[in-house]
């Protein structure tokens, strides 16, 4: 939010929206700038009028708390997600991949908002479109009406909760989230060798908590235990 040599923000220069030109969409976008600026704590319905230059009670008309609203930013995580995701091919576990991809991508984008929301269930369109996507796949792969159901929760989960912790991490303090990056390469280097005689072997080969591949590696395990079920149903 820009602001004027007199400290005003030009928001407050306009003055306020008129009356019904407000909508969910303005609503759910000023709200990813105000999480995304000051934190989820700081995203108010007060912070939001005055992010859009309307009254809070004109908020109230669409979102009948935070909690509402907050259902509405992960249903919009899952728009961006499925945005960015290419259309379904012959393959399966590669459309699963993409899915998984583009939503820890989506998550990392706005990691303040995704760092809180994983756990829940949006109920909206977009994430019954995902739902409906990651479906498809475990049917192609081969997968029974009742492991497709077992599977697609664990794939989901697994994805969500994973884009969860790596969107908490991003959302930390600068010094706070290079000390917890840090302590991999030094204070698990530095244990006694007699106390801890696998960190000691392994530690050297850590990998940082913010690699990419730590993501895809456990998505891609997921993919090749639903390709084994999958192979074994068959099998059958």
């Amino acid at each position: 939010m820009s602001k004027s040599s007199t400290g005003k923000s030009t928001n407050a220069r306009r003055g306020r929206l008129p009356r019904g030109t407000l909508s969910q969409e303005l609503i759910i976008e000023a709200a990813f700038r105000v999480a995304d600026s000051t934190g989820m704590d700081k995203l108010t319905f007060q912070a939001l009028g005055r992010e859009l230059s309307a009254h809070p009670t004109a908020i109230y008309r669409h979102f009948r708390n935070k909690d509402e609203l907050l259902l509405a930013l992960l249903d919009a995580l899952h728009e961006e997600a499925l945005a960015n995701t290419p259309p379904p091919t012959d393959d399966w576990a590669h459309d699963l991949m993409q899915i998984a991809i583009h939503t820890h991508d989506a998550f990392l984008r706005h990691p303040r908002v995704g760092a809180l929301s994983a756990a829940r269930a949006a109920r909206r369109e977009n994430e019954f479109r995902t739902v409906e996507r990651k479906l498809d796949c475990m049917r192609r792969a081969g997968l029974n009406d009742t492991d497709a159901a077992r599977y697609h929760r664990v794939f989901a989960d697994v994805v969500l909760s994973y884009s969860a912790m790596d969107a908490s991490l991003a959302s930390l303090a600068p010094d706070v989230r290079e000390a917890d990056l840090r302590a991999w390469k030094t204070d698990y280097l530095a244990l006694p060798a007699d106390r801890y005689p696998n960190i000691a072997r392994i530690a050297p080969r850590f990998v940082r908590l913010d690699d990419p591949q730590n993501f895809v590696t456990a998505v891609r395990m997921v993919i090749d235990q639903i390709r084994r079920r999958a192979e074994g149903e068959q099998a059958h």
